[in-house]
């Protein structure tokens, strides 16, 4: 086990012992593994470290000392095992590897052995319970909260030894007891079971004068600290030693109470229809063709013949989609099908204590009629009797929310005449013979249908490109949606426009989408905080980029590893229903995306978890990454990496495999990211990466001069040339200027064009930079040719060819070559 509190704390980690000397550092770690897997909240930590009185600073310094264990665990082998909530912090301990967590485990399996008479198996899971104690004390300090449960601790550990103990009385061990009772008397006097247990161990070893000088302790302890005699139970037992009984203590008095079998008469089950679906919605909207989907597959034609599959269909989508609403909607359409009932139960799969297998089957059970004292005790056990109980019955069984397909399978039915709806926000692929059904956001349509059912037709009407601008804003999501609407139900002066208003501030949107306990933030967090640490840290980082779809090798450099191991982090994104994957083009290329809501979301993870200084990291790798690409998609459109000045930002190289697979069409590369290169020139700008951001816009002319998007071409220059001008980069200056004089050119804005290349060629010739020089030259000489002036537009192709020659411009010096003879050629003509 790597984590250890029945006894000091420890905690192993693949590179050995976490080393926590700081007080309240422990104090913290021992409260989060205290509640292992449950969210401690902010309010509980700052009470276990300054009872009524912290300080101001108490969040802020919880902040703090989160992020040191975090610090120091990573460096034990334990990354991502503190995880952070809206509420609080949660410590992920995988099953069995607390050692409170198993002797809970063990002490449970030893009182069912011993409540069956199986005393030996008893003693054996006692005896491995009793031995993961390794002391006395917790070492918790001063600590009030952590002190409360030391005593209850010590408690449990006493009741434990006491149990052992009379499961060791039925074995007959006596004289082995002697010496462990006296001890634990000795410790704790007041405890009449121990002295009990003692008197009867040592009577039954023959040591009856022994036994009642026990008695006779302990009742002067009683009476001279607490002013009591002992029990009617301790009194009776020294009355029967001293009469000598021969059966004293026999197995009806020393089984614990909870566990004592008793002889009872078989319940009488009567079968139950049970009828547990919550309420269906009146203002259900749209998805008609997931319904028919439901609803071919849970209600198969058997003309052709029997079959004996259960019929089963997984739902699946993004959270707050409503796929619960669409379950249970579907439920109620198909009742009549299932007369025999419908079992519904919310597995909450991923909250801190999700339903275990065995929880939902005794609530399967009771709701089919089988009455408590009648389940059986094992997770087999309880499942057959379920398999069984609903074998002849024709009822549908919805599972909501689940965790995983182990969380399933033991719920499901053995005959073909029940059927299965499961939700998730996985997509369960491991259910044998399940159908998916993918449940997207709501189109335009539907969403407009969906508002007016909530708040009305005249509020949505009266405003109606509002309504639109709305949902464009809550991004179709279902969840998103009513809380809108449920917004202005609740608030009739409102209109439809001041609520987007509201939405429009991006930083405080999520805060606006929450209304009476219902929130897009939560619904989000529940699916985000079960997620792998590098997975959330992607989430993360992938809100930072203002981009719409991506391809998957941004992953790698956003978390600074390989391709290969960044994809797989973003599969587990994607099969978290965080990220869409798409395809795009005839080639059916995939693309991934970010709903705007999780976007949002993932923004502010990142405000909350990541320093500044890392997130500047991290852009500067993302965008380098894309200037490495801008760069491979030119050198091989062009055989080269010609006709173009660059500068000396950072790239961040991808592997040759990926490069070769995104360019088999450079320009078509160029296509597919011209949104996302115009969205990474402006975060260039954003974040002080003049040397990137000029240099990503002259490289991406190779799009815009090509497919003519001269709007893309004069906003990212003109965006990059500020940027140039702020850092006093003339050389990056020179170029856009150089560049914005080709545009013109383009345009035939010759006026405009001179200036810009003339002010380009100075700047050139200021910073030494002949090449920039000469490229900014073949513009002057257009320009002269355009103006009729021969000969100056012979000279300057002539001085422009010499210049890239000597800079080895070879597509340069082809192209000006050809400008050159088409001079010539024009000036033929017209002599």
């Amino acid at each position: 086990m790597k984590f250890r509190i029945l006894g000091p704390m420890e905690i192993e980690g693949t590179h050995g012992l976490v080393d926590i000397r700081a007080k309240r550092l422990q104090v913290i770690q021992m409260l989060l593994l205290v509640e292992a897997n449950r969210v401690v909240p902010f309010e509980r930590l700052i009470e276990a470290l300054w009872d009524e009185n912290p300080p101001n600073t108490a969040r802020a310094q919880i902040h703090i000392c989160i992020s040191r264990l975090r610090r120091i665990c990573d460096r034990a082998g334990l990354p991502d095992i503190i995880g952070t909530t809206s509420a609080g912090y949660i410590l992920r301990v995988p099953e069995d590897q607390l050692d409170l967590q198993v002797f809970e485990r063990l002490v449970r399996l030893a009182r069912v052995a011993a409540g069956e008479g199986r005393y030996l198996e008893a003693d054996d899971c006692y005896r491995q319970a009793i031995a993961l104690w390794r002391g006395d004390t917790l070492n918790v300090g001063n600590s009030r909260v952590l002190q409360a449960f030391e005593t209850r601790l010590t408690e449990q550990r006493i009741s434990v030894l006491e149990e052992w103990v009379d499961v060791r009385l039925e074995l007959g061990v006596y004289h082995d007891l002697v010496g462990d009772l006296t001890d634990l008397v000795a410790r704790f006097p007041l405890r009449e079971r121990s002295r009990a247990q003692l008197m009867i161990a040592l009577y039954r070893s023959g040591r009856q004068a022994e036994a009642l000088e026990v008695y006779r302790a302990g009742r002067n302890v009683l009476v001279e600290e607490l002013g009591i005699e002992p029990s009617e139970e301790l009194q009776r037992l020294e009355r029967d030693i001293l009469s000598g009984v021969a059966d004293l203590g026999g197995a009806t008095a020393t089984v614990p109470a909870a566990v004592t079998p008793t002889a009872t008469v078989p319940p009488v089950i009567r079968p139950v229809t049970p009828h547990l679906l919550p309420a269906d919605i009146s203002d259900f909207t749209g998805r008609a063709e997931q319904i028919a989907l439901l609803r071919r597959n849970l209600l198969p034609d058997r003309s052709s013949g029997p079959c004996e599959a259960v019929p089963i269909v997984t739902v699946n989508g993004k959270p707050g989609v409503g796929k619960t609403t669409l379950a249970v909607h579907v439920s109620h359409e198909l009742a009549d099908s299932f007369a025999d009932g419908q079992l519904f139960i919310q597995l909450h799969g991923l909250s801190a204590r999700p339903v275990t297998a065995a929880q939902a089957l005794e609530r399967f059970l009771r709701a089919l009629g089988i009455p408590g004292e009648a389940i059986p005790e094992g997770l087999e056990e309880r499942a057959e009797a379920y398999r069984q109980w609903i074998a002849d019955r024709r009822i549908l069984v919805v599972l909501d929310d689940a965790a995983d397909e182990e969380q399933v399978r033991w719920l499901l039915p053995g005959s073909a005449n029940c059927a299965v709806i499961v939700t998730s926000r996985f997509r369960l692929t491991g259910i044998p013979g399940a159908v998916p059904v993918e449940v997207d956001v709501l189109s335009d349509e539907q969403a407009l249908s969906l508002i007016v059912k909530i708040v009305g037709p005249d509020m949505v009407h009266a405003g109606l490109n509002d309504s639109l601008e709305l949902i464009a804003l809550c991004g179709r999501l279902p969840i998103a949606l009513r809380i809108a609407a449920a917004r202005l139900a609740a608030r009739a002066h409102w209109t439809v426009g001041q609520l987007v208003e509201r939405l429009k501030n991006q930083s405080q949107r999520l805060d606006e989408l929450a209304h009476r306990g219902q929130g897009v933030r939560a619904s989000l967090a529940l699916t985000y905080e079960i997620l792998s640490g590098p997975a959330r840290k992607l989430l993360r980082r992938l809100g930072m980029l203002e981009m719409g779809d991506f391809a998957d090798w941004i992953a790698a450099p956003l978390l600074g590893t390989t391709v290969a191991e960044a994809v797989n982090v973003l599969e587990e994104l994607v099969d978290a229903q965080f990220v869409e994957v798409k395809r795009t083009g005839n080639s059916g290329q995939i693309r991934f995306k970010l709903h705007n809501l999780i976007r949002v979301y993932a923004q502010e993870r990142l405000a909350q978890e990541e320093q500044p200084a890392e997130r500047a990291k991290v852009m500067a790798r993302a965008l380098g990454a894309w200037m490495f690409m801008a760069d491979e998609a030119h050198r091989r459109e062009y055989g080269g990496d010609y006709a173009l000045v660059h500068g000396i930002a950072e790239r961040w190289p991808l592997p040759e495999h990926v490069v070769k697979r995104e360019f088999d069409d450079p320009i078509g590369w160029y296509e597919a990211e011209r949104l996302n290169i115009v969205a990474a020139i402006r975060q260039a700008a954003a974040n002080g990466l003049h040397e990137l951001c000029w240099d990503l816009a002259a490289t991406s002319v190779t799009l815009f001069e090509a497919r003519r998007y001269f709007d893309d071409w004069r906003v990212t220059h003109e965006i990059a040339l500020a940027e140039a001008r702020r850092a006093d980069n003339r050389r990056g200056e020179a170029v856009m200027l150089c560049s914005l004089g080709t545009l013109h050119l383009n345009q035939r804005q010759f006026e405009e064009a001179a200036q810009r290349l003339t002010l380009a060629m100075q700047l050139f010739g200021e910073v030494g930079d002949e090449h920039g020089q000469w490229l900014a030259m073949r513009g002057v000489a257009f320009l002269d040719r355009m103006h009729g002036r021969w000969d100056a537009a012979e000279l300057h192709y002539d001085e422009a060819i010499t210049g890239l020659r000597k800079a080895g411009d070879r597509l340069a010096v082809v192209q000006v070559m050809s400008s050159l003879a088409e001079v010539h050629i024009e000036r033929g003509a017209l002599t």
